[in-house]
């Protein structure tokens, strides 16, 4: 993941810390753009992690890379915002998690403060002894009030709340219409076999037809209400991608290209479903650009985030999504491209099956394309004996 902007705040001497607090706590009042909160909220961390200096990569509205430079050059702090975010943070081995109310006491350098309500925060190389009760509160206080007016629309989470609440409704919606549909279905058939002239066959296949496609739609309807869950087992990452971009690779004329940080990477998971996510993904993507002046093409990255995550990255030079689009795009029933395409049910699967898988999935808009990120569990002690 890269940055879009980057900043620094620093400290000032120790006269003017009275004024420096005040002047960050106005500033997280009415911050004016993403970059001024992401300064101000740097400053806010600048006493916590034992900083002269800190570093803010803002890579979207949601997510920040804060650095600490000086006194511990290599620590850093990393926010996720948002419920959607917890499964993320458990995959980073739930006994580091930490409650509002301080650390529990085991040693380990890197440390997780989870707000599921609120936001995660992952701290590396910060000593146990500066997290204490006082410093998480005024930090959880001085975060709320900034990332609750931090709203540039730049990146797509999924809200679980709202996609739980579309799968009931789905399911519901679905064994009611297919009992009707199935009927229909019959009863077609039944005329079909008693009918000989052609303009009432001809009208008896045309209802048959359509209603055997309404049953299809209600098909992925059920799929995404009541998706089967994984069977886990060790899936080689790179090895299914190249399998993928091989047959799309045959079908949109050599358009994408695969890049690994190793020579493959074992996930955890269910190879069927994290290979239909992967398919969906760059086959989005390719469509998104086969139509494009001067030549479309997307990039498919996987990487070892760390000893218990990766991440596969699809990105095109395609035109930006727009924003009235992005706000759905994990929505059911929502499709931003031309009717007939079915019923938009894609990105609905993707994230389904990220969330089975402990994940999460981001989209983001870049200055010359667009990215969909899966973050996916792996399987450390598989990958710890692989060489890199």
């Amino acid at each position: 993941m890269s940055a879009n902007n980057r900043s620094s705040f620093t400290g000032p001497d120790d006269s003017d810390q009275e004024d420096w607090d005040l002047e960050i706590l106005q500033a997280l009042v009415s911050p004016s753009t993403a970059e001024d909160a992401a300064l101000a909220c740097a400053a806010a961390w600048m006493n916590f992690v034992g900083a002269d200096r800190v570093s803010v990569a803002v890579f979207d509205s949601t997510t920040s890379c804060i650095v600490a430079h000086g006194q511990r050059e290599d620590s850093h702090l990393t926010i996720y915002v948002g419920r959607e975010t917890a499964g993320f943070a458990m995959l980073m081995r739930p006994e580091r998690l930490y409650s509002k109310g301080g650390p529990c006491s085991i040693e380990d350098p890197n440390l997780i403060l989870c707000w599921p309500e609120h936001f995660s925060v992952v701290l590396v190389n910060v000593d146990e002894a500066t997290v204490d009760e006082e410093r998480i509160e005024l930090i959880q206080d001085l975060s709320r009030k900034l990332l609750s007016r931090w709203t540039t629309p730049i990146t797509s989470f999924a809200n679980p709340e709202h996609m739980e609440a579309m799968a009931e409704f789905a399911a519901g919606a679905g064994h009611e219409i297919n009992n009707p549909l199935g009927s229909i279905i019959g009863q077609t058939q039944l005329l079909l076999k008693r009918e000989d002239r052609a303009d009432h066959r001809q009208a008896l296949e045309t209802i048959g037809a359509q209603a055997w496609r309404i049953r299809d739609m209600i098909g992925d309807t059920m799929l995404f209400a009541r998706p089967p869950q994984p069977e886990f087992s060790q899936c080689g990452l790179v090895g299914i991608t190249k399998k993928i971009v091989s047959n799309l690779n045959a079908t949109f004329g050599r358009i994408i290209t695969v890049t690994a940080s190793h020579e493959d990477i074992l996930a955890f998971g269910d190879q069927a479903q994290l290979s239909t996510l992967i398919a969906h993904l760059i086959r989005n993507a390719c469509e998104a650009v086969q139509n494009l002046e001067g030549g479309g093409h997307v990039t498919v990255e996987i990487r070892r985030e760390a000893s218990y995550a990766a991440s596969v990255s699809v990105t095109d030079n395609g035109p930006e999504i727009p924003v009235e689009i992005r706000r759905h795009l994990f929505d059911p029933f929502y499709s931003g491209r031309q009717a007939g395409r079915g019923l938009g049910f894609g990105l609905c699967h993707c994230w389904q099956i990220v969330r089975m898988h402990n994940g999460i999935l981001t989209q983001e808009t870049l200055d010359t394309g667009n990215r969909f990120i899966a973050v996916l569990p792996i399987d450390t002690e598989a990958n710890s004996a692989k060489p890199s």
